[in-house]
């Protein structure tokens, strides 16, 4: 059974959100502050059309080119 958009999403960013944590060296709660701060799961929901054909990492690299855009160093 495929999953809805929503649903699909979801499980986008949470995958994003543990590759992240891994490769950023992050605990749970310093990747959180991340995502929160610079509004990544929104940045993620926008790029879903994207990100959702895309593999992970691929897509965390664009989330950190995001990030550095921002002027934020991980």
């Amino acid at each position: 059974m495929a999953l809805n958009r929503k649903d699909d999403l979801f499980m986008l960013q949470v995958r994003l959100f543990r590759l992240a944590q891994i490769r950023w060296d992050k605990n749970v709660a310093e990747c959180e502050q991340i995502f929160d701060k610079y509004e990544l799961n929104d940045y993620i929901e926008t790029c879903y059309e994207e990100y959702h054909v895309q593999g992970d990492e691929a897509n965390l690299d664009d989330i950190e080119g995001y990030l550095r855009r921002k002027g934020v160093a991980i």
